[in-house]
């Protein structure tokens, strides 16, 4: 009998001549230690053992010498060697040609650490150079990650032959891995034929530190193809056998293979492969321009959805990159960075050289400070008197004191301010690039102290079901900020609101969704009254119903508190299920609160969360933004890319839908003013009948609507806010415009590819007297005249403000992205 080696070996031969005879040619090659660096394999240099090599289907690993025998497939384009965590190499992959008989790769050592930082970028879709650029390669030249790889959509022939000479591993000073997109599919004699010549292999895998990282591409796209789920299935296969089963695994690819608990990739009808029995620790994944996070159930697998640095995403996710950090265990943690940003800085308190002690009566110190390329370390501040900050004084340490930082862009500090009324506020922040920004600002205390800001009722976006923004009061300009508070993450489209002497928001944690919290604060001090942590965050309108605050986060899941005691009174999971979160804003009667998008769109009843009554009339869809408007009897919901949608708000039946003349491209709340729904949408505001939905009359404004504010109609005027340039009146009847306030340009980009210094609003002003209050993607907050569109005051937060206020009777609250809360009260 052969011994049991002999018999493998004969197997294996016998293999071979199979593959052989149908045609597959053998491949051959070394990987060794390139000591003199000149890419040839000389007498005196070593093999490398165990490296990991691959024609596309099989993966072997290397003898002893180093040298490697791949079988070859009938599809084999190229030899790939897949890197080690403890060596690097100019060449990774060869293509295969009848001309070479040995393909060699020269790798040397590197450092073999426990923990990775690697950058994510997804869907840039260009071929233009932005400001995106420079600010990822600033990143990656101060905080030194490991690799950056791009989650496709490079997009068509121009796009991938721009990427492929400005984003290479030469430019960025690190390596670049891409995936293949559905863009990036594109005409020839197989879909990803084009993307090959720019990038090598459409799958792979390469190690760092204790993880290995494994590339795949979208099984479909704008043309089909050179491979199926059999290709891929085999070389998962052969891949997963060719590593420790238990050695932590992060796969990168353009879409989310799941949006289950189980990540199972189907080889065919037989044969799959459950991933997390192999480790599997997190999917990356960009396709949809959203951000988010999710853990998939009980296998811990956490997937990550990262939006486009380069433009605002399709659900408005702002533009950004996500940095994930793997520990020796590949366990993830996650910071997305938000692009286009540039050493911005803003003292937010003191402000207007005047500031309201706190109820504790202490100075409060607050400053927004960001930069894309460099992560901010400390910030330090010095508040003096008379005594004054000078040559001397300044070198003193015990003047100065390190601030708290509360979210990714505020940091804030308490100081007792003694007797003395005129003071000047010193603020360095020290970014990691080893740059210092520097501010100074002089305030005098007003003499008061804590008890600012009143009682109101406020429980919807605009203070009302039907979202028409007007408030039947008056206001006198200037305002002064008297309090401010922050959430403890972002705040993104949940515009306060107000219960009695309570005022409410939520923020988001869309880098790990671990901050995720809805907080209570007294409206009259800005102490925090409680904060409740959500499963994953609340990104749009909440609602006030029967004393409870009620809000849906990113998953589905909605939440009803006692506003009072902060208690949980009832929990709904929607069963959302769907990979584009939940961002679309909830709107209330008092009694019934209507939640949900798509196939979980519901009514719920405020007291118990019964639901009343759930949508099977449409489904799917991107996810929406604007908030849900009651028009009588009806309930308007909204599709991305879909539709405007009327149900009987009582019964859930579907009643009419709109995708034409644009509509189906509209981001903005739709107002519900005079028996009549009224909406702007791309370039054109339109005049609906609620119980057709037919357009009685329309007019083309000159103004980009891709924004989410909604309308405020007058007796003869319509006052329309848009993502370009501004807010503007037109006249109702002949769509004249009668004026046109522009605001600055947006500080990172929100609205769907918008990308160009856009000036944009994704707020809905609210008209209170004969005034107008909004914010702007600018940072700042802005008080016009409703008749003329002449600027009465305005205050720079620093930071967009993608919040509506909420008004009371002597001033109004408003969040900004940072997380800050603000109180300001009117001129008396």
């Amino acid at each position: 009998m052969k011994p049991l080696k002999d018999l493998k070996l004969l197997s294996f031969g016998i293999l071979f001549l199979g593959i052989n005879f149908l045609g597959n040619a053998q491949l051959k090659g070394n990987v060794f230690l390139d000591k003199n660096n000149n890419g040839i394999k000389d007498a005196s240099e070593e093999g490398v053992q165990n490296a990991v090599v691959s024609d596309g289907y099989h993966v072997v690993r290397t003898d002893s010498n180093g040298g490697f025998l791949l079988p070859g497939w009938k599809k084999q384009r190229f030899v790939t060697w897949y890197p080690s965590a403890g060596h690097k190499g100019e060449t990774r992959f060869i293509a295969i040609s009848p001309e070479i008989s040995s393909y060699d790769f020269a790798v040397r050592t590197k450092e073999n650490k426990e923990t990775t930082k690697f950058v994510q970028i997804s869907d840039t879709e260009t071929f233009e150079y932005g400001d995106w650029v420079d600010n990822l390669k600033k990143y990656i030249r101060v905080h030194k990650p490991d690799f950056v790889v791009h989650t496709g959509d490079i997009c068509y022939r121009s796009g991938m032959d721009w990427h492929a000479k400005n984003l290479t591993e030469k430019e960025l000073g690190v390596p670049i891995y891409y995936c293949l997109g559905n863009h990036d599919l594109i005409k020839g004699d197989y879909g990803e034929q084009f993307f090959e010549e720019k990038f090598g292999p459409a799958w792979y895998a390469f190690e760092e530190g204790n993880t290995l990282f494994v590339i795949t591409p979208m099984m479909g796209g704008d043309f089909p193809p050179g491979f199926d789920h059999e290709d891929i299935g085999g070389w998962l296969q052969n891949l997963l056998m060719a590593y420790d089963k238990e050695q932590p695994k992060m796969f990168f690819n353009h879409d989310l293979l799941t949006n289950g608990d189980s990540f199972v990739f189907n080889k065919n009808k037989k044969e799959s492969i459950v991933l997390e029995d192999y480790n599997l620790k997190a999917w990356l994944y960009g396709h949809w321009h959203i951000n988010m996070v999710k853990t998939h159930g009980k296998s811990g697998v956490v997937s990550y959805s990262t939006a486009t640095l380069a433009k605002g995403g399709i659900d408005h996710s702002p533009s950004s990159f996500r940095v994930v950090d793997v520990d020796k265990k590949g366990n993830p943690k996650s910071q997305l960075i938000w692009s286009h940003l540039e050493r911005e800085i803003q003292i937010v308190s003191p402000q207007k050289n005047k500031l309201t002690l706190n109820a504790d009566g202490n100075i409060e110190v607050s400053v927004n400070v960001y930069d894309s390329g460099a992560v901010v370390d400390s910030v330090r501040y010095s508040i003096w008197g008379k005594e004054g900050f000078n040559w001397e004084s300044s070198l003193d340490a015990t003047n100065w004191r390190s601030m708290t930082k509360t979210s990714d862009w505020n940091w804030r500090g308490t100081v007792s301010p003694g007797e003395e009324k005129e003071f000047l506020l010193v603020i360095d922040a020290f970014l990691r690039s080893g740059e210092i920004l520097h501010r100074k600002e002089k305030f005098n205390l007003d003499g008061n102290s804590g008890t600012n800001g009143s009682k109101a009722e406020w429980f919807n976006l605009a203070g009302n079901k039907e979202h028409h923004p007007v408030v039947d009061m008056d206001q006198r300009t200037p305002y002064t900020m008297k309090w401010t508070a922050n959430v403890g993450s972002n705040i993104y489209m949940s515009s306060p609101v107000v219960k009695g002497n309570y005022v409410l928001s939520a923020g988001f944690d869309d880098s790990n969704a671990e901050n995720c919290f809805i907080v209570c604060w007294d409206a009259t001090s800005g102490n925090e009254k409680w904060r409740f942590k959500t499963k994953n965050g609340v990104k749009n309108q909440m609602v006030i119903a029967k004393e409870k605050v009620i809000a849906t986060d990113m998953i589905g899941n909605t939440y009803a508190i006692d506003i009072a005691s902060g208690k949980l009174v009832w929990e709904r999971d929607l069963k959302y299920n769907r990979a584009p979160g939940f961002i679309t804003g909830l709107v209330t009667d008092g009694k019934i609160v209507y939640t949900g998008f798509a196939e979980s769109l519901s009514a719920l009843d405020a007291d118990s969360g019964k639901t009343l009554w759930r949508n099977t009339a449409w489904s799917g869809g991107e996810g929406t933004t604007p908030t849900m408007t009651i028009a009588g009897d009806m309930l308007i919901a909204s599709r991305h890319w879909g539709a405007i949608y009327a149900h009987n708000r009582y019964t859930g039946e579907l009643m009419w839908s709109r995708d034409d003349d644009g509509l189906r491209y509209r981001d903005g709340v739709l107002s519900y003013r005079d028996n009549y729904l009224w909406v702007a949408e791309q370039d054109k505001f339109h005049k609906l009948d609620p119980k057709t939905g037919k357009t009685v009359h329309s007019f083309i404004t000159g103004m980009q609507h891709t924004g989410t504010s909604a309308p405020i109609v007058l007796k003869d005027k319509a006052i329309l806010s848009g993502s370009h340039p501004g807010i503007a009146s037109f006249d109702l009847h002949s769509g004249k415009k009668d004026w046109e306030f522009q605001v600055d340009p947006a500080l990172f980009y929100t609205p769907s590819y918008f990308s160009d210094q856009q000036q944009s609003l994704e707020t809905t002003p609210i008209l209170v007297g004969e005034n107008l209050i909004f914010g702007a993607m600018d940072g700042n907050v802005y008080v016009i005249k409703a008749d003329t569109g002449q600027l009465l005051w305005k205050t720079n937060l620093g930071v967009p403000v993608i919040t509506s206020a909420a008004i009371t009777a002597d001033g109004f609250y408003v969040c900004d992205f940072a997380g800050n809360i603000y109180f300001f009260k009117a001129d008396q």
